[in-house]
Order: structure tokens, then C-alpha cells, then sequence
């Protein structure tokens, strides 16, 4: 057998092949990797240099929780709007009774097992919307007491989440909302508020189905007409809440407050020398991580609601409710063992980018609770001034 041929050729493609890994790179590689460009990978850390806390009336219509109670300052009073449809053989009917059943999933600042609710019904006179009304809208509505009886636990129980509230609702108001529908004239409006007693804890309920909730306000209304019994049953509707405090009771510090539409801004500045003074478009932030402590331990959680801040890039220097909501990183405890001075952590790195990119566009992070629209849930922060714990921004980025 001849080998000595294929052995030789063996030996030529070997030498064939490290020829050509000796040789430069082709120019499809040169433009892929330019040899001119060096990355170098770098770590830096900022101090906050400025924050605000402050308030605007925001639209809770949006709220998939109604919340009721007056604790700690904020008086909560929730609006139900009911989209009745009755049929033309109630308008001579005597109505036996009617009750009003609502399904609670919400409790704030409750450190002990919340007391029985104690509410009234107030009949709204003035026509609203939840996709339009504010906290400032209340001062115009026109409420009128009726006759209810006060809000009862079915079993005696606590507020806690999934318990059942029922109380008797006014058969003369239900007549009265009867005889509006029966006149085609007038308007179609049939608004009630819940307002508690004072000292009473705020708790949420479920809100009407358009928010998935598989237990909405319910207004069942028994009724006889020739000797039978019927009933007809009042589910669907909007409804919105307003949480108001008076004075507004802001601590010294960052402060968010969910409800009441307490909201911060925290301002970090990126001036040379922060990047020993390169240009931005040879910077990557390939991680940026705000860090802020809570003062004291000052937070006050609802059960069932996460125990975190969102932070977004600010839209304007002027209107501080304003965001772009494309940007934005969720704050939460980076040691959930600690229990004072404890810090939270959100991941910026889109948003830094944006402002190393933009720094004219770079208004700070505002700061809100995560469930400002349905929850009074509150967190304050040390603030800019304080020299041990102001918010920190560590930046690991890439210098080209």
C-alpha cells in the first residue's frame, strides 16, 4: 500500500494552515473589531445633590380597590356609581328591602387585627365620572345622608382581605332611582359614597368587574308585586376614591404616599470630572444601581400589597408629575432581615443611559408608590442633606 503520498499531503495542509492564521484578519473582521478601539470597563459612585417631596391631585379613577377610613391623618371616602337598568314593572312595585354587599381586600397601617367597619351611605347629588374626577373634585360634590344602617361584618369578624360587608340600603332611596329611570326626561345617574366614622382603619374594597374583580359591589333589591316576590341585583358600575389628608403631615425626608399623591424627586448630576471627562458617546452603562434608605424604618404597608417604590425618569423641570413611562425601575429591600435604616435598591441603567446620552433631558428620578391608585401605602427616605445614608448611585460602565 502506497502511504507515503497521503502523508505528504497531510503535512501540506497543516503548514497550509498556519500560514494562514499567521496573516492579518480580512476587512469584513477589521470592521467588526476596529483595531484602533480599546474597552475599558469602570466603576463610580454619585451622591444625590438635590430632592423635593411634593403633591398633585391625580385621578383615582383608574383604582381597581375603593378605600374607606379615616387612620393616621388620611380620610378615605370611596364613590360607587351603579349602571342600574329597571324593569318597567318596578314602577309600581313595593320593595321589601334592599342590601348593599361589598367584598374587602385591603388594609393599610394595620398592626393588629383591624376592628368592624363602621360607615354611612351618602347619597352623591352631583354628577361624576371615574375616568375624570380628582381629589380636588370633592369639595363640589354635593352629598346627601340617608338613611342606612351602618356598614356590619357578615360573621362578626375582622376587615381582613375576603371578608364580607353587607348593609341595609334605603328602600326610599331605591325608589327614588326607580322613578328617575321610569322618567326618560331625566337623567340616569344613581351615585352613593362611603364615608366612615372617625378613627376608623383604612381599608379597601373590591371594585366592579371591569377590573376583574370576581366580587363586585353588589346592591340586591327584594320586591313584591301581586302577592310574588322577585328581586333584581345592581353589579356593574365605576367607581373611584378620594384619600385626603388635612394638614398633609410631610417628614422631614423622600416621602411617597399612595392615595393622597405624595411624590419625590431625586436629582443626581453628571458633570466632568464624574467621567473623567469623556464624551457621552463613548460611555455604556452596563449597570447603575440607586441605593436609598428608609429613615428609621419609617413605612407604613397595607397586607396583600408589595413592599416597593417605582422610579421614573422625570419628564420636565417645572411639572414634577410629569414622566416618561418608558423608563422606570422598581426599588425594593435588599436585605429583608434588616429592621431600621433599611435600604432599597433600583435598578437605573436605562435610565442613566438616557441622561448620560441626553444630560439636558436629565429632570431626576420621581419616585412614587407602587399602588398610588389603589392603596395609601407610604415610605420615607433620607434625604440629599443627610451625609451618611442620602441616595447613591452605583455606576459600572464601559469607557471606549
Amino acid at each position: 500500500m502506497n502511504v507515503y503520498p497521503k502523508r505528504i499531503i497531510a503535512v501540506l495542509c497543516l503548514l497550509a494552515a498556519f500560514a494562514g492564521c499567521s496573516q492579518s484578519p480580512t476587512s469584513v473582521g477589521k470592521k467588526i473589531i476596529p483595531v484602533s478601539s480599546k474597552y475599558t470597563t469602570h466603576d463610580t459612585s454619585f451622591t444625590s445633590v438635590g430632592d423635593t417631596t411634593f403633591k398633585f391631585p391625580q385621578i383615582n379613577g383608574s383604582s381597581g380597590s375603593f378605600l374607606v377610613g379615616n387612620s393616621s391623618s388620611v380620610d378615605a371616602k370611596a364613590l360607587l356609581l351603579f349602571y342600574a337598568s329597571f324593569p318597567d314593572s318596578m314602577a309600581s312595585v313595593q320593595i321589601d328591602t334592599a342590601e348593599l354587599t361589598l367584598s374587602a381586600d385591603y388594609g393599610w397601617n394595620v398592626s393588629v387585627p383591624p376592628a368592624p367597619g363602621q360607615f354611612v351611605i351618602k347619597e352623591v347629588l352631583s354628577p361624576w365620572s371615574a375616568a375624570t374626577v380628582t381629589v380636588d373634585s370633592l369639595s363640589g360634590l354635593s352629598m346627601a345622608p340617608t338613611n342606612s344602617a351602618n356598614f356590619v361584618i357578615t360573621n362578626l369578624d375582622t376587615l381582613s382581605a375576603g371578608k364580607t360587608l353587607t348593609a341595609q340600603f334605603d328602600t326610599s332611596l331605591v325608589r327614588k332611582w326607580i322613578n328617575i329611570y321610569a322618567d326618560t326626561l331625566l337623567p340616569r345617574f344613581f351615585s352613593i359614597a362611603l364615608v366612615t366614622k372617625p378613627g376608623m382603619t383604612n381599608f379597601g374594597i373590591w371594585g366592579f368587574s371591569q377590573f376583574g374583580s370576581s366580587t363586585p359591589p353588589n346592591l340586591e333589591i327584594i320586591y313584591e308585586k301581586n302577592g310574588i316576590k322577585d328581586s333584581v341585583s345592581l353589579n356593574i358600575g365605576e367607581g373611584t376614591f378620594f384619600a385626603t389628608s388635612n394638614p398633609i403631615q410631610l417628614s422631614a425626608g423622600i416621602q411617597t404616599q399612595g392615595g393622597i399623591s405624595i411624590y419625590s424627586l431625586v436629582k443626581f448630576q453628571f458633570n466632568p470630572p464624574a467621567f473623567d471627562s469623556i464624551p457621552s458617546n463613548k460611555v455604556v452603562i452596563n449597570n447603575a444601581t440607586m441605593l436609598m434608605t428608609l429613615k428609621n424604618g419609617q413605612r407604613s404597608i397595607g397586607y396583600g400589597m408589595p413592599d416597593s417604590v417605582v422610579a421614573y425618569f422625570a419628564g420636565s423641570a417645572t411639572n414634577f408629575d410629569t414622566v416618561a413611562a418608558t423608563y422606570f425601575g422598581y426599588g425594593y429591600r435588599k436585605d429583608t432581615t434588616q429592621t431600621s435604616n433599611i435600604v432599597y435598591t433600583f435598578n437605573l441603567t436605562t435610565m442613566i443611559q438616557q441622561w448620560i446620552n441626553a444630560p439636558h433631558g436629565n429632570f431626576g428620578a420621581q419616585l412614587r408608590a407602587i399602588s398610588a391608585n389603589s392603596a395609601i401605602d407610604s415610605h420615607v427616605f433620607y434625604s440629599s442633606k443627610d451625609t451618611a445614608y442620602a441616595p447613591r448611585l452605583l455606576i459600572t460602565y464601559t469607557r471606549k
